[in-house]
């Protein structure tokens, strides 16, 4: 009799605690969480709000292993037993802790990436990336001590190990080495346009440790393996301050000098006007006659726009063909195409 009424205390303490734990989740989830969230929003900034949203993480596992650690005190565990459930919680904590600090480095990477410019924001992703590798690694050994693991000894076997897993991980080490030649030349950055040529051509969406993520135009990924980067050339057209377009207009060969000069002197007008092409103030635009081609006279068309994205680029070009074709024909002249004469001499 006495060991059922053990049995039922047992299991109201067990019950009791249960639900203490759950209603303490559910405040700290809830009322503690909101009231944080309300204190954050009134700041200008919004990386304390995303900090914030980190501690919910936290303010679940805390009060969580709280609960364990009560149920753990409040079993009939012998000595043995109640050392290793100590372990647990214990280790349980260590994991929650670090863990919880791991995931707070991103806020403070984007509260770093916004007060200071010094680094650059591949360079700030690898070295916070790192730093919470640090921190999982730190709870791993913090564990590992605690149930009596001597950690020293692993890592010097490590690196033993490293040794020869060097030996064959050469690719990876020297994908790694080439992601840092191309953070710290800066040869490009997240959102660059580039072209590798023969590899690929598109957005830097990602520099990882071993490859580089490209979005082409289709939207579809390559990784191209940082090695492949560091020692090809690379044209990073967002570097460009404008955009080039460059075309000939074949005219007749009716056409007189003189008009031929007013269309020029008309071409040459539109482009200082137009808010989308840069004026000479800028950049030197080139409208000449360049060649007596077999069917036409050729002027060279030789320009450029404001904006280098490709549809505002699109835009401009296509205003300066319509207007082109505007002022060749206002000015009596038309366009050439190709023509052959054939003489037939008669016997």
């Amino acid at each position: 009799m006495n060991f059922e009424l053990l049995n039922e205390d047992l299991a109201i303490n067990l019950a009791v605690i249960a639900g203490l734990t759950t209603v303490a989740i559910i405040i700290a989830r809830t009322l503690v969480f909101k009231a944080l969230m309300s204190f954050a929003s009134n700041s200008e900034t919004a990386h304390d709000d995303t900090f914030i949203k980190t501690l919910k993480k936290p303010l679940t596992l805390i009060p969580l292993g709280i609960g364990l650690y009560a149920m753990v005190q409040a079993l009939p565990l012998t000595d043995t037993y109640n050392t290793y459930a100590d372990l647990l919680i214990k280790s349980y904590f260590y994991i929650a802790i670090f863990w919880s600090i791991a995931d707070t480095t991103d806020s403070l990477r984007d509260f770093i990436g916004e007060k200071y410019d010094f680094l650059s924001t591949t360079l700030r992703a690898w070295l916070f990336r790192t730093l919470k590798i640090v921190f999982y690694l730190l709870g791993i050994v913090s564990v590992l001590e605690l149930w009596g693991v001597d950690a020293a000894s692993i890592i010097a076997g490590l690196g033993l190990f490293s040794v020869a897993l060097a030996l064959g991980a050469q690719n990876f080490f020297k994908n790694l080495i080439g992601g840092l030649l191309i953070i710290g030349e800066k040869r490009f950055k997240q959102g660059d346009w580039i072209n590798i040529e023969g590899v690929a051509e598109g957005s830097v969406e990602r520099i990882d440790f071993r490859s580089t993520l490209i979005r082409r135009f289709d939207k579809a990924p390559i990784y191209v393996p940082n090695s492949v980067l560091s020692d090809s050339e690379i044209i990073n057209f967002s570097e460009m301050p404008f955009r080039r377009i460059r075309f000939h207009v074949g005219l007749l060969y009716e056409t007189t000098p003189e008009t031929i000069m007013a269309i020029r002197k008309d071409i040459e007008s539109f482009i200082e006007r137009n808010t989308n092409l840069v004026d000479s103030d800028q950049a030197q635009s080139t409208i000449r006659v360049t060649d007596f081609n077999d069917s036409s006279i050729d002027v060279l068309v030789n320009c450029f726009t404001k904006s280098t994205q490709w549809h505002d680029y699109c835009v401009a070009r296509e205003e300066l063909i319509m207007e082109i074709m505007r002022i060749v024909k206002n000015n009596g002249s038309d366009f050439a195409y190709p023509t052959r004469t054939i003489h037939v001499e008669k016997d």
